[in-house]
């Protein structure tokens, strides 16, 4: 009995010891909200349920395991919740094709040196310049930040980068990502996604690289990005910054983001300036603004503005309640949906201001769930 009792102790304390070395996690977000968009064309008003407002509706698994010396082997699977429909995953390359785990399919090591990872996964930018978002990338669908700084509309930015066919640029397969440790607040990323196409290693590549500072009340990042069509005959280039400086009683934010392809020469840039105001113990009021330019392609140059107050209340540490209102403009009449070639403006107010109309207000409350 003393050996069987002395065995299950035993056993218990290498359970205890697996447990605390190794873990694995499932969480999500689970966001939707009600929006009544007023547009001033033919189109008139509309009233929409929509997953993913202030933040992407979500569900995935992470994991890592204590190696020993500070070196840690770790994965992460996440894919959009579209929970206005219960459909997982959201439509890519041509033809359409979805995938259940869209945003992040990665396995890799951490330690000392930084980390490393390989699979699907954000290009630099959205982790250095996006984390100081006006508005915290809400509005994910409509913002310009996503939108057209990230290179997320595919109907604008088609076949560059790691993608596949009809694919925007924000996310790349086929990639490997490092990220080095911060040094007294500084640090650094560097990206490779392969085209996998025969005859050439830059067929439908994505080569990235970015900077950071973060220490007390500042946060500096510096973002730069090329992508090759699967031709190898056309290049896009993307830059941007981003600040964040926290005040006692506010935080101020800024970017200003651009590329171009190099073939037609179209130049699009999102300037974003904004500000987040704590006015009570559970509540932030966050005001944005976003000005959006294209130019130098056919066609004439375009723009267009976004406005945005948001309203956040912590229900508790996993839950908040939300009001928004928008107003969007833009300087041309927007004609028809934007394709790659067509000649008229590119719609910069997309998923607001509806064809037939250049200006939109859009009023939404919802709820999100952390878990």
């Amino acid at each position: 009995m003393k050996k069987t009792i002395l065995a299950m102790a035993v056993l218990a304390a290498c359970m205890s010891t697996a447990s605390a070395q190794t873990s694995v996690t499932i969480y999500g977000i689970v966001d939707a909200g009600i929006t009544h968009v007023t547009n001033d064309g033919p189109v008139g008003d509309r009233t929409t349920v929509d997953a993913g407002q202030m933040q992407t509706s979500r569900w995935g698994f992470k994991g890592v395991e204590d190696l020993g010396g500070g070196l840690k082997a770790r994965f992460g699977l996440e894919g959009t919740l579209l929970n206005d429909t219960g459909a997982a995953g959201v439509n890519t390359g041509n033809p359409p094709t979805t995938s259940l785990f869209d945003r992040e399919a990665t396995v890799g090591l951490s330690g000392a040196f930084g980390s490393i990872d390989i699979g699907r996964q954000n290009i630099l930018g959205i982790g250095s310049v996006g984390l100081a978002d006006p508005m915290g990338l809400a509005f994910a669908a409509t913002s310009p930040n996503v939108l057209f700084g990230a290179m997320n509309f595919g109907a604008v930015y088609g076949n560059y980068g790691a993608n596949g066919p009809g694919n925007s640029a924000l996310r790349q397969t086929n990639s490997i990502k490092y990220v080095s440790p911060s040094f007294a607040g500084f640090g650094f990323g560097l990206m490779r996604a392969f085209g996998e196409q025969g005859n050439g290693i830059q067929k439908g590549s994505y080569q990235g690289a970015s900077v950071f500072y973060n220490a007390g009340p500042l946060g500096v990042a510096g973002a730069y990005a090329r992508m090759k069509n699967v031709t190898d005959t056309d290049l896009l280039t993307s830059y941007g910054v981003g600040v964040k400086y926290t005040l006692p009683m506010a935080v101020i934010k800024g970017t200003y983001i651009a590329n171009e392809t190099d073939l037609s020469h179209r130049k699009i840039s999102v300037l974003g300036v904004g500000v987040d105001v704590p006015v009570a113990p559970a509540m932030t009021v966050t005001a944005a603004v976003y000005n959006t330019k294209r130019y130098g392609d056919f066609g004439p140059d375009n723009d267009s503005q976004q406005y945005h107050l948001i309203g956040r209340y912590a229900l508790s540490k996993r839950s908040t309640v939300y009001a928004a209102y928008t107003r969007a403009n833009t300087s041309a009449l927007v004609t028809s949906v934007a394709t790659l070639t067509e000649p008229q403006p590119i719609n910069l107010a997309q998923g607001i201001v509806a064809v037939g109309s250049d200006q939109a207000n859009r009023f939404t409350v919802g709820v999100m769930h952390m878990f």
